[in-house]
């Protein structure tokens, strides 16, 4: 069996983790967090500084992993990134090779205003970011987002989060 994966995008903060175990109860798929993936492999965590020291060997490791998940399940929904912060909190594009061997199908991107993104990174990690380096990172991320969902051919939706019930409600209807 050689399953497909619903890629959940968005930039910290924007909730990608809670929708991913809110659709995965819902609609009985499976769902993984892309840096809990990697951190499986390679031991490193992504705690408050998320500054990772190898983005190619990661996506490496990630994709490994993802097709051994395709191959045990029909589908999967897994929550990523196409940019990250560096150690500087500058934006850096994630290697658009991996996103081929993932076998995505879709792609969802989780959007908000940036203050909410700051307000939510606080709030969970305690690190405050500035309005400069937040904004050009989502705005890479949805830019990205389109590159990629283009490149494999595949349906990209863009969804503003409201932090809501509705959230859940509306993604998973593009599901089914």
């Amino acid at each position: 069996m050689n399953g497909s994966t619903i890629f959940i995008a968005g930039v910290y903060g924007i909730g990608k983790s809670t929708m991913c175990s809110t659709l995965s109860a819902r609609l009985h798929i499976p769902a993984f967090s892309a840096g809990d993936l990697i951190s499986a492999v390679n031991g490193e965590q992504y705690g408050v500084n998320k500054a990772v020291t190898d983005k190619d060997n990661n996506q490496i490791l990630l994709a490994k992993r993802v097709r051994e998940l395709n191959r045990e399940n029909e589908r999967i929904i897994l929550a990523g990134h196409f940019c990250i912060f560096d150690a500087d909190n500058r934006v850096e594009v994630l290697p658009e090779s991996v996103y081929s061997a993932l076998n995505i199908t879709r792609i969802i991107l989780l959007e908000s205003d940036v203050q909410t993104i700051i307000v939510n990174l606080h709030r969970r990690d305690g690190k405050n970011y500035s309005e400069k380096s937040v904004s050009a990172l989502i705005e890479k991320e949805r830019e990205q987002s389109e590159r990629i969902s283009r490149h494999l051919k595949c349906p990209l939706d863009i969804y503003r989060m409201t932090f809501t019930d509705r959230d859940p409600n509306h993604v998973a209807s593009l599901l089914c």
